[in-house]
């Protein structure tokens, strides 16, 4: 007898015995840990609490999401750019050209200049003047 009390000891770790004898080998079950979604709970709570300033999406959200993207998308863009630029001058040249040759057709109805190119040839001559009086 003394071989069997040296051997295996029985614990009812899933059963609970109805015996009153094999009830003492019983093992108290461990306490349930609470929920996963619980926990995250008081995580997501701790962590806002320590950082309150910011918003709990923004923390959890890349600040950037698009930046492959944009890195993608860049060279297309500096072409773009520079087409868009030139078409922009070229568009600017035709409008001057087209103001110039208006102005021609007026100054020829009018039967004199403008108002503009009048103080531009008064500046003119004006600069003339004052570039004479420096050479004396």
């Amino acid at each position: 007898m003394a071989a069997e009390a040296e051997g295996p000891t029985i614990r009812f770790r899933n059963y609970k015995p109805k015996s009153e004898d094999l009830q003492s080998l019983a093992v108290e079950p461990p306490p349930a840990a609470p929920p996963v979604e619980e926990q995250i709970e008081v995580e997501a709570a701790q962590a806002i609490h320590a950082d309150a300033t910011a918003e709990p999406l923004l923390n959890l959200a890349p600040k950037k999401v698009n930046w492959d993207l944009k890195r993608d998308v860049e060279p297309q863009m500096k072409r773009l750019r520079a087409m868009t630029d030139s078409a922009i001058i070229h568009l600017i040249r035709k409008r001057v050209a087209a103001e110039e040759a208006n102005e021609g057709a007026a100054d020829a109805e009018a039967g004199g200049p403008d108002l503009a190119a009048a103080v531009k040839a008064h500046e003119r001559i004006d600069a003339d003047g004052n570039a004479s009086d420096e050479g004396e």
